[in-house]
């Protein structure tokens, strides 16, 4: 692909990342990096989770918030876990394609596959951040509660993101391919679907 192409294309990743992680969009922070992991090849879906890993630093070291104070005790948890939970994610993606591809029906063949992403990368980011807060720092001291009280309190947060990144990247994802449908971009997508004993 084009260096050009290939670099506008990380840029606009990364920008749509620091958007996504304004404070009024808290629930959808993890979008970008679900669309991508998706819809294009694993070195485009591991960039977007180094995007998300490197605003979620960066916006670290900006808030005064107790669960950023925290972050800043332990800097490698907003890093680390967001690298493994992209590239979970991806292989999640690649081996429902692989099991669910050919099956004829649009839901099970082009939706459910993003959907399996959004779940895994939803889920493994929660328990990751959420685990290596609890394990690893004092927030649930610093907000003067226990550590179960703190994750209890995470769970709403997770379920509406969880739900929203469901119903909100199938439809993303599947734009993205029509729109670079035809495009020098298009090199860059993973195959929709597979049919069985074919090759991609």
């Amino acid at each position: 692909m084009n260096k050009t192409r290939f670099l506008v294309l990380y840029a606009i990743i990364l920008g749509l990342t620091f958007v996504a992680a304004a404070p009024f969009f808290m629930f959808v922070f993890l979008i970008p990096m679900i669309a991508v992991c998706a819809t294009f090849k694993f070195r485009t879906g591991i960039f977007a989770a180094a995007c998300i890993a490197f605003v979620s630093f960066v916006y670290m070291w900006m808030s005064a918030d107790p669960v950023a104070l925290a972050f800043q005790n332990a800097p490698w948890i907003p890093i680390v876990p967001r690298l493994i939970t992209g590239a979970a994610a991806w292989w999640a993606g690649a081996g429902a394609r692989k099991l669910l591809g050919g099956r004829g029906n649009r839901f099970v063949s082009k939706v459910l596959p993003v959907n399996v992403v959004a779940t895994v990368a939803s889920l493994g980011n929660t328990v990751l951040v959420v685990g290596g807060l609890i394990l690893l720092t004092n927030v649930a001291e610093v907000l003067e509660m226990s550590n179960a009280a703190f994750f209890v309190m995470i769970i709403p947060h997770a379920v509406i993101e969880l739900v929203l990144t469901n119903i909100i990247c199938p439809p993303l994802s599947m734009g993205i391919r029509r729109g670079l449908n035809g495009t020098p971009l298009e090199s860059e997508l993973t195959p929709l679907y597979t049919a069985p004993n074919k090759e991609n």
